[in-house]
């Protein structure tokens, strides 16, 4: 059976994600996470699908507690709902925490590059949110993008 592109970003984010087993890391890509899902006002079942899979299935998020992964994943979602401005600069402060390294910012942007294509519909609000989050990283999107997508 031959690879998909889908089959090797997702490889390639697994062994990415072996590299950087810390907290702020989990913290950084749980943003991600929620941040990308929620940037068109709701998280779909195939966005949600696809996060807990990997926060269940990532060999590299095995040393620290799924639950916890999704506590945290579900409390960032629900602080964006409630209060969106405010919840929204603490998570791009989280992810911004990520910017000196670029090997593990790039692997965010593969995280929410995943979450966006999820469903296969390329809403113009999760695009705007991926060029923000590379901004907050020091990333060029339209490079990234084109990377991703290629």
């Amino acid at each position: 059976m031959q690879e998909t592109k889908k089959d090797t970003l997702l490889r390639k984010l697994i062994t990415e994600l072996q590299r950087y087993q810390s907290k702020e890391f989990l913290k950084a890509a749980m943003a991600v996470c929620a941040l990308t899902a929620i940037a068109d006002g709701e998280v779909s079942l195939s966005e949600r699908y696809s996060i807990d899979q990997a926060i269940a299935n990532e060999p590299a998020l095995r040393p620290f507690d799924t639950a916890k992964a999704v506590r945290i994943l579900d409390d960032y979602i629900f602080a964006i709902r409630e209060e969106a401005e405010v919840a929204k600069r603490v998570l791009y402060d989280k992810v911004r925490c990520i910017a000196d390294d670029p090997k593990q910012a790039r692997t965010l942007m593969r995280v929410a590059y995943l979450i966006i294509v999820a469903d296969q519909q390329i809403l113009k609000a999760e695009k705007e949110e991926f060029v923000r989050l590379c901004g907050l990283l020091s990333l060029k999107p339209d490079q990234i993008w084109d990377e991703l997508s290629g």
